[in-house]
């Protein structure tokens, strides 16, 4: 049996930095950059086969250079059985 996390987070970045920050989301594992709105906020996607994991890559968002603030809007976990 496996986990399988999700989050959805609204980030807001400093609008001159906002397409650093973008490009550091894109470059990690499981993170994936939905809309930019051009004046700093981005939604992203995050999906991790933990809970920590999830928590880990969250709170490192929020530590980025140039990011504001990182607002967790939706979050799903659940038990998966792996087929043999």
């Amino acid at each position: 049996m496996s986990e399988y996390n999700l989050c959805s987070l609204l980030v807001h970045a400093q609008a001159d930095k906002s397409e650093q920050v973008k490009h550091h989301l894109q470059q990690q594992d499981g993170v994936e950059v939905h809309a930019d709105t051009g004046d700093g906020r981005l939604i992203v996607t995050i999906e991790a086969q933990s809970r920590h994991g999830i928590a880990d890559q969250m709170m490192d968002v929020q530590k980025m250079h140039g990011v504001y603030s990182a607002a967790m809007i939706y979050q799903f976990s659940d038990d998966i059985e792996l087929e043999p």
